[in-house]
């Protein structure tokens, strides 16, 4: 049996909890970032802010039908196959799904995620040569070293709801440490992009769209249910 205390008496996401509506801009946000001003078009700066808030308008939204659900989930699915990732990243993220029944849409749009397995996968993820220690703003408070293991150009970022807790995680379009600066400048950039897409729709990003199970406003929790080890018959 399971002992977790820092979520205790949390809610079990639904099975059709994609079916919330999703969220949408404001009148005023929307009139703001769609009215170019011919200042804002012949101003470098302001130029580059509207190409970075055409990336955050046009980015997929989280599904909020059945049939949303199913057409993203196809096309995440393709999304994957043109990443070629590895063997080993295949079968880590088959395994990942298999154990906790977090979806395509929700892993590859960034929701974040709780685990109900007293830290177990942390412990056995940060021990494992892909993970590599980096830092976010997530749980600040708990004195524990986050890991980002790459995926191509994204990331699945990871650590513990508390010294004790739980294992979280999400999936991240650009992982971001400073030690990667030197080897890719534009890492920056691109991370500080996504932080935008963020501040702007109050949404996590992923790889493939947004999500808006972050990690203050209902997060996904799952319970993690460890895949029996095969015997070999004799």
């Amino acid at each position: 049996m399971l002992h977790h205390h820092p979520h205790q008496g949390l809610p079990f996401p639904i099975a059709v909890r994609f079916l919330k509506p999703k969220r949408k801009l404001t009148s005023h946000q929307d009139r703001f970032f769609h009215l170019r001003t011919t200042i804002a078009l012949n101003d470098p700066f302001l130029r580059r802010l509207y190409s970075v808030v055409s990336l955050v308008l046009d980015d997929h939204p989280y599904p909020s039908t059945r049939d949303e659900f199913q057409r993203r989930t196809y096309e995440i699915d393709k999304n994957i196959q043109e990443l070629n990732l590895s063997s080993h990243q295949s079968k880590f993220l088959r395994r990942l799904m298999n154990e906790t029944g977090i979806s395509l849409v929700d892993l590859w749009q960034g929701s974040h995620v709780i685990l109900l397995d007293n830290g177990l996968l942390y412990d056995l993820w940060s021990k494992t040569p892909a993970a590599h220690p980096r830092f976010s703003s997530h749980y600040r408070q708990v004195p524990i070293q986050q890991y980002g293991i790459n995926f191509r150009d994204h990331q699945l970022l990871f650590g513990k709801t508390a010294t004790d807790g739980s294992t979280w995680f999400q999936m991240e379009a650009h992982g971001f440490d400073p030690n990667d600066l030197y080897n890719d400048p534009d890492l920056a950039v691109y991370h500080g992009q996504d932080f935008l897409k963020y501040r702007f729709h109050r949404m996590n990003v992923g790889p493939f769209g947004f999500s808006p199970h972050t990690e203050t406003t209902d997060p996904i929790i799952l319970r993690y249910r460890p895949m029996k080890p095969k015997t070999r018959r004799r």
